[in-house]
């Protein structure tokens, strides 16, 4: 849906209604309390757009937000309520804020989905899900809804929430797999537009808008560089094709913020040009001065790639950065187990031997028995279960990204971080005991044996693994071990020059799954990968060993395949393991 005026508009607005005429039934809780007159006191309106990462009230961009009466809307309902929303969605947000020391009043929070759509390919080693056409990244910090990530597969819908990085991908802050089968949706730049043709392409997906309707904009304004949403039900797999039933302008967002005071905008940097001082995040376009300010890095920290919350002033012609927080946007270290100690004062807790402290950007979630929608840091517990992914920072300290209270029982058995005390019996790892046993694979750019992973370590040796496997009590009995190169992460400092490398360097493991494209004998294409086939490929059919002959006798053109394998001189994956 959209908005009829500027949030910022309806800010204002519902403002001069509470200032009107009330009789003594209003129980608007905004009101200052009896005997506060408030004298002296003023008023700021706040634009912000941003991530939720908790309630009680709403959590975005790390301020709580009052929203008992703000309007909510979500995508195509304009009345939801805050029980719609989610932690993991990435929201528009208009409050107005008081110097009286309380936290500022939402009065507008709207939600779109970015984009809506059946998988096409999942590459879990590089962490992409493609849909439409489009690239979606996930990490460790995304939210899977309702489904986790093991469970997705081809041609499930799923709503994604999140930025556009600077690859033009979509970062995925929330997954939520849908049920809804008959509409598709997304965002991005119009390209190649063809007139005649009535079609534009956002990435590699072609829309058909010759049957369209438009909003804020009429088909004679399509051109290439625009900025807007396209929803549509027809959707044709094989040639990338989207015919839109919608078609609607999202570059003009001035009208959101021209009114607000304080403007504060989280996301991904893009477009950065140092001799200008000019960069873009999602579709908000910014100026640095000498008079910026940098907080968690300096200066030289803002490049293509990095994840930012800008707040800044409108000064009638362009958004003005008054101060840029760089934030983590990938995990070191992940870990589960029972909370032994409670820190209030140094806003710390204690897991695994390891004390994590939080800040204003940590983000919350209660998946345990006790499902508290209003899970915080103040209602952590000694001898709670919790999952805690985190980042190092300079001084040392683990930095809890996200923390998610779960049960014993519920534990994912996924583990990160810096191994240590590595013998042929086990390790530790994020303040785990993890034991290995006969069917322990090792990985590292190609499979190893138990002594070779162990050879690895000396004792200055310091390598980040990860690690899948079982709890036998507090001991993970690992499944699967694999080394994780200091390149294989999208990594805040090493990455700077934006580039991806997990989606660009073809070597190491491959693990995906994805659909035939043609069969050439023993060669088959899968998303544009060429994989080989061999007598030693460990091969599958509905759970069932076959030989190599019946398994690619059983191969279409369509058909469906898990594979897992290791790239041989960047250009074809010898396939390790495979699943029809």
């Amino acid at each position: 849906m959209r908005f009829a005026k500027s949030l910022i508009a309806l800010t204002v607005t519902t403002a001069l209604t509470a200032c009107g005429g009330s009789d003594s039934s209003d129980t608007n809780v905004s009101n200052p309390p009896p005997g506060d007159d408030n004298t002296g006191s003023t008023t700021t309106t706040v634009y912000t757009e941003g991530v939720i990462t908790g309630f009680g009230s709403v959590y975005v961009n790390g301020q709580r937000y009052r929203s008992e009466n703000a309007d909510i809307a979500l995508a195509n309902n304009p009345a939801a309520t805050e029980g719609d929303l989610k932690v993991g969605m990435v929201v528009s947000l208009a409050a107005s804020e008081s110097n009286n020391g309380d936290d500022p009043e939402a009065t507008n929070i709207r939600y779109e989905e970015h984009l809506q759509g059946p998988i096409s390919f999942i590459d879990t080693e590089a962490e992409v899900i493609e849909i439409l056409g489009q690239r979606v990244v996930y990490n460790d910090l995304t939210e899977f809804d309702e489904v986790a990530l093991a469970d997705l597969t081809i041609g499930d819908i799923i709503e994604v929430s999140g930025y556009i990085n600077e690859e033009g991908d979509f970062y995925a802050t929330r997954i939520e797999l849908e049920n809804d089968e008959e509409e598709f949706k997304l965002k991005g730049d119009v390209t190649a537009l063809d007139t005649s043709a009535q079609t534009f392409m956002i990435n590699e997906l072609t829309i058909d808008y010759s049957s369209a309707e438009f909003d804020d904009m009429s088909a004679a304004d399509l051109e290439d560089g625009l900025y807007v949403k396209v929803e549509g039900t027809e959707f044709d797999a094989e040639t990338l094709t989207l015919v839109a039933t919608d078609v609607e302008n999202k570059d003009n967002n001035v009208d959101d913020y021209d009114d607000a005071d304080e403007i504060k905008i989280a996301g991904i940097v893009s477009n950065y040009d140092e001799a200008t001082g000019t960069f873009d995040v999602n579709q908000y376009s910014f100026t640095v001065n000498d008079d910026t300010e940098f907080e968690d890095g300096s200066a030289s920290r803002l490049v293509n790639g990095a994840r930012v919350k800008v707040e800044a002033e409108y000064d009638g012609e362009q958004l003005v950065a008054e101060e840029i927080e760089f934030i983590a946007k990938s995990a070191r270290n992940v870990s589960e187990g029972q909370v032994t100690a409670v820190d209030a004062e140094a806003q710390s807790f204690t897991v695994n031997g390891i004390t994590f402290v939080v800040d204003d950007d940590t983000s919350y979630l209660d998946t345990s028995g006790q499902g508290a929608r209003t899970f915080n840091y103040e209602d952590i517990a000694v001898n709670d279960w919790l999952k805690v992914i985190a980042v190092i920072d300079y001084n040392g300290d683990y930095v809890a990204l996200k923390i998610k209270r779960t049960d014993e029982d519920d534990r994912d058995g996924e583990i990160k971080g810096v191994a240590s005390d590595v013998s042929l019996e086990g390790m530790t790892v994020a303040g785990v005991q993890v034991s290995f046993n006969e069917q322990t694979e090792f990985e590292d750019e190609d499979d190893l044996s138990i002594d070779e992973f162990v050879a690895l370590f000396s004792d200055d040796t310091e390598l980040q693994v990860e690690v899948e496997g079982d709890y036998d009590g507090d001991i993970l009995i690992a499944s699967e071990v694999e080394i994780e190169r200091e390149d294989d992460e999208d990594d805040d400092d090493d990455n700077d020059d934006g580039d991806d490398d997990n989606a660009n360097d073809k070597r190491g493991k491959a693990e995906f799954e994805g659909a035939v494209e043609s069969i050439d004998g023993e060669s088959v294409i899968v998303n544009g990968y060429e994989l080989r086939f061999s007598s030693d490929s460990e091969l599958e059919i509905d759970d069932e060993e076959v030989s190599l002959e019946d398994f690619l006798a059983a191969l279409e053109v369509g058909s469906i395949i898990e594979v897992e394998g290791i790239w041989r001189n960047q250009t074809y994956i010898e396939v390790k393991e495979a699943e029809l």
